[in-house]
């Protein structure tokens, strides 16, 4: 099949061409560790009393930027495909142990209604399949119409707290199945101050104090002057 390469717009046979790929960044397990929130500019960036483990593929800098805004605002189902077959195959090594349950960070209805779907979710029902894990998303609900992405840290997390809540029945069905759930992942696009998964997380543990929560996310968005952003 050809295809234009969504990043430099050139014929190629995959979605995004061989020396686009070649250029990206990803975090390695060798260079910066298997669990991020152990690696500084990553760790001490983000929010993390409530999860004990960050797994990300990449920066949220040019030119994943581009991929991520054609998948949440484009509606191009190929790019979040790219995102997940990029992280299945640099981090299937990195998975052990694996969670039993993966929880897409859900978006407003009035979200829902105008993008069509949840990024989230697409990106862990594809992650899901690789990796044998079931999905759930009907754990927790967002509302109202506000983008944090303006915020920052102190008030987003006070405007997570109030958006965010669990439903009524949240995991427990798959609580009750043998063996019990023990370990989740919280799956979102992007990470940036970490606020949400806490949030989440937080919320998760108050209900199932057993629960091992990890958070994979497919880009962190560093803070300026961040060791990350030196090429």
């Amino acid at each position: 099949m050809n295809f234009s390469c969504l990043l430099c717009y050139q014929a190629s046979q995959t979605p995004v061409c061989t020396w686009c790929e070649h250029d990206m960044f990803f975090f390695n397990k060798i260079i910066h560790g298997s669990n991020l929130l152990s690696f500084g500019p990553v760790g001490n960036h983000v929010r993390h009393s409530c999860y004990q483990r960050l797994t990300l593929l990449s920066v949220h800098t040019h030119p994943m930027t581009i991929l991520i805004n054609a998948f949440k605002f484009q509606h191009s189902l190929m790019a979040g495909s790219v995102l997940s077959q990029w992280f299945i195959h640099h981090k299937q090594q990195d998975i052990v142990p694996k969670p039993q349950l993966l929880l897409p960070v859900p978006i407003s209805p009035w979200r829902l209604a105008s993008r069509h779907y949840n990024q989230a979710a697409v990106l862990a029902q594809e992650l899901g399949k690789a990796f044998a894990i079931p999905m759930c998303t009907n754990w927790a609900v967002r509302k109202g119409f506000s983008a944090q992405h303006t915020l920052g840290k102190q008030q987003r997390f006070e405007h997570a707290n109030s958006i965010f809540s669990l439903t009524r029945h949240c995991i427990d069905s798959a609580v009750q199945d043998a063996p019990k759930v023990t370990h989740v992942a919280i799956v979102d696009d992007v990470i940036t101050t970490g606020v949400t998964a806490d949030v989440l997380a937080r919320m998760l543990r108050d209900r199932y104090p057993h629960l091992l929560i990890e958070v994979w996310a497919m880009t962190f968005t560093p803070p300026p002057k961040s060791s990350l952003l030196v090429t």
